[in-house]
């Protein structure tokens, strides 16, 4: 278990934004889905509202390979429903832990 893992559960459950440190850089995401990809790696799918980005996109649907994650906080910022284009039971997951609507 990765030890960030109860605190982005928690937060998708409650649909409050994560302060993610990632590549150096701090990230306010809202947290849609955590779980293992196809080789074994763990991710965490979220949309990114603000913060620093290595693409310089700092807006935008990312993936966070939990590896390169140093840190993660919850906010007390919420959101209140997911964006129109999520889609649940991502393809991009061979395993989900958690997901938005579960």
């Amino acid at each position: 278990m990765n030890r960030f893992e109860d605190t982005i559960c928690a937060a998708i459950r409650s649909m409050h934004l994560l302060i993610v440190e990632y590549g150096g850089e701090e990230r306010l995401v809202q947290p849609y889905v955590y779980g293992d990809d196809h080789v074994g790696g763990r991710l965490l799918s979220a949309y990114q509202v603000a913060g620093g980005s290595a693409s310089g996109a700092s807006e935008g649907w990312k993936f966070f390979r939990m590896d390169k994650v140093t840190s993660v906080a919850a906010s007390d910022r919420r959101f209140h429903s997911p964006r129109p284009e999520f889609q649940r039971d991502d393809g991009a997951f061979a395993r989900i832990v958690c997901q938005i609507g579960d």
